[in-house]
């Protein structure tokens, strides 16, 4: 499982695999952005995605997502990462040039 940190005023995408890492625990605060995505929920993800129904913008609540993603593999789950970035970056170009690094 990773989790995946998406910020669009300042385009990056952090990759987390430790689920005990500070920077996942801030993820709670109020009105974060947070999905959920396994092999039961992924083709509803992309089609959402694929019909820009995850909007984003420069202002609280639209500005940033926590993504955890939990399939079969980790090259899946990075692979979806990947997706993720494409699909939204024809809509949202900052993010469709948006770094991905991993974190931990």
């Amino acid at each position: 499982m990773i989790y995946v940190y998406v910020n669009y005023p300042q385009p990056h995408c952090t990759i987390h695999h430790d689920p005990m890492c500070a920077s996942i625990q801030k993820h709670g605060r109020k009105n974060q952005r947070y999905r959920k995505i396994d092999s039961t929920n992924v083709a509803e993800f992309l089609a959402e995605l694929k019909a820009y129904q995850i909007p984003f913008a420069a202002k609280a609540g639209f500005n940033d997502i926590w993504l955890e993603i939990a399939l079969d593999t980790l090259e899946q789950e990075v692979d979806l990462v990947r997706q993720f970035q494409a699909l939204i970056g024809r809509r949202y170009k900052p993010l469709a040039r948006a770094p991905i690094n991993t974190h931990c």
